[in-house]
């Protein structure tokens, strides 16, 4: 991303922020309104999603698997970790599941 790139995303797609939240301790909150439909909310392909199974994460220290319990998506079967792990920290890891979400990724 170019400099002039960076100044238009943070004046026209900077739309949430990490603030201390209740209900989980940190939540993400929106700074403005976010039109519905709109995709510039999440990141820009900082990496892709790597399924692990449960019984892989099974075997992973105590300390990754509180990190990826907490942090990331799942299904029946697996959970799926960012590529570049834990050393970077993407807002779309904060977002909470809801069974009536306002937002879907």
């Amino acid at each position: 991303m170019t400099r002039e790139q960076l100044l238009l995303e943070l004046q026209h797609d900077n739309f949430v922020m990490l603030r201390s939240s209740p209900v989980h301790g940190i939540g993400v909150f929106a700074i403005k309104d976010i039109a519905k439909g709109c995709r510039t909310i999440f990141s820009k392909g900082v990496g892709e999603w790597i399924k692990l199974s449960y019984a892989e994460v099974e075997k992973l220290p105590l300390h990754s698997r509180q990190h990826i319990e907490t942090y990331c998506l799942y299904d029946d079967e697996n959970y799926f970790v960012p590529d570049y792990g834990f050393k970077l920290m993407d807002l779309v890891l904060y977002l909470n599941h809801s069974s009536a979400p306002n937002i879907m990724s």
